[in-house]
């Protein structure tokens, strides 16, 4: 009798392990792709950003992240911005389908040549891609 309990806990303890480890490997995968669609679609400069995933939930096939972006060695929360992506698992690889509006966290400062602002800092954050002539 006890050591029949005693497999019934082994195989649940295991089981949760499993679970846990199958859970850490999804948000890794996760993570992966959404870099993978920064480098090839956002022109960032990935190199001077610390870009990370602060939350995913999953459900059937799709997976919901809230990403965090600061430059790199500077640890003011003022300073980054959170993103939202929508993935989805297609053929047992992880693809971003959606991209939620970008979400300012503090003094975010609107360029001048923007409709409808009252101006503000021009200056873009260190990784962003140029805006081009007159802006």
């Amino acid at each position: 009798m006890v050591l029949r309990l005693l497999g019934v806990v082994a195989l649940i303890a295991l089981l949760f392990t499993a679970s846990c480890q199958s859970e850490q490997q999804k948000k890794e995968k996760i993570q992966q792709a959404i870099l993978d669609r920064l480098s090839a679609h956002s022109g960032l400069d990935l190199k001077a950003l610390d870009v990370t995933t602060t939350a995913v939930s999953f459900e059937k096939n799709k997976a919901f992240a809230t990403v965090s972006f600061h430059p790199k060695g500077d640890p003011s929360v003022t300073s980054g911005m959170v993103m939202k992506y929508t993935l989805e698992e297609r053929d047992g690889k992880w693809q971003v389908t959606n991209v939620g509006s970008a979400q300012g966290s503090g003094s975010a400062h609107p360029l001048p040549s923007q409709p409808g602002t009252s101006g503000g800092d021009s200056t873009l954050p260190p990784g962003h891609p140029s805006l081009g002539p007159g802006r």
